[in-house]
């Protein structure tokens, strides 16, 4: 299934001007592959979707795998929606801040043993030097 997007119906997200799908979109975007990238989530190849989610469950290795994908791509969407709707352009910035300050909202719904290794994972990415970002701590800052 293509995506409308107006009268274009190519990615509003990169620069391949490829015709966007969810396929694309979510996972073979460069946009969306930065993302997954940043989160850690390999998506490993399989012949069924059902195998390729059994892989990606397993190199993930936290029980909060659901949450993350479920809130990434609800910000995927959002930033596609951006440039369609309000003229704004798609920035991994604002997606990571809106991202995590979401996902953190979200940890009160854990159980408590699972709030300290979801805090410490997200913490992982926002101290990664690599990915150019602050933790938790100064998180606030990024608003």
């Amino acid at each position: 299934m293509t995506l409308k997007t107006g009268d274009d119906n190519h990615c509003v997200l990169c620069q391949l001007r490829v015709l966007e799908d969810w396929q694309h979109l979510f996972f073979s975007c460069v946009f969306s592959r930065r993302i997954w990238a940043f989160l850690q989530i390999d998506w490993c190849s399989g012949p069924s979707i059902d195998v390729v989610v059994q892989r990606t469950v397993i190199s993930f290795g936290h029980p909060f795998l659901f949450e993350v994908v479920a809130f990434a791509c609800w910000h995927i969407w959002k930033q596609r929606n951006g440039p369609i709707f309000a003229d704004v352009a798609p920035s991994f910035r604002s997606w990571r801040v809106a991202f995590v300050h979401d996902l953190s909202l979200l940890k009160h719904r854990f159980k408590p043993g699972l709030v300290t290794r979801f805090t410490a994972w997200l913490d992982s990415l926002l101290y990664d030097t690599c990915n150019s970002t602050v933790g938790l701590v100064g998180f606030n800052k990024l608003l």
